[in-house]
């Protein structure tokens, strides 16, 4: 049963679908490209499960999904759902330090969604542009003054907390 059945099958709950397609990415028996050529059969909240489940993967310390899926979440985090809009930042922050020369397209969808209303969507771009930051290609870049302007002027502290632990670590407050 491939995700999209799965996803859609009765009786699944999405955290029963969400850790199912998470062991089929680990197993390498999940095809992204066979995803990807049906995703349009899906709405937003399946999308977001199945970036749920790769968010999980890409959290292990062990797993090492390829750039593909790096490449599959950044077309996330401008999405309309801000479950996916998260998860999308979510992976891209878990993936940075493995494929730092691909960022270029999520740091700027990042920046975007650093004015968003939503407190989750702010904090998935904090996630990811702290652990940006902290790379070597980007640790002198403007990119460090941009997100201490926008540490500064960050009102909720979850959110204000991810960027101050990085740019504390590259020594820049």
């Amino acid at each position: 049963m491939d995700a999209i059945e799965l996803l859609n099958q009765k009786g699944k709950n999405k955290i029963e679908a969400r850790n199912l397609i998470a062991e089929a990415i680990e197993l390498e028996a999940f095809s992204l490209k066979d995803f990807e050529s049906r995703v349009g059969e899906l709405k937003e909240k399946q999308i977001a499960t199945v970036l749920e489940a790769i968010e999980a993967v890409t959290g292990k310390k062990s797993a090492k999904p390829g750039a593909e899926y790096l490449k599959f979440a950044e077309g996330y985090i401008l999405s309309e759902n801000n479950s996916c809009k998260r998860e999308a930042s979510r992976i891209v922050g878990n993936m940075a330090a493995d494929y730092p020369g691909e960022l270029e397209g999520a740091v700027e969808a990042l920046l975007k969604n650093t004015r968003d209303e939503g407190t989750v969507v702010r904090w998935g771009s904090a996630y990811a542009l702290a652990r940006i930051i902290v790379l070597e290609p980007y640790k002198n870049s403007a990119l460090v003054q941009t997100v201490r302007e926008i540490y500064e002027a960050e009102k909720e502290n979850g959110v204000k907390n991810q960027y101050k632990k990085a740019l504390k670590h590259i020594k820049a407050i």
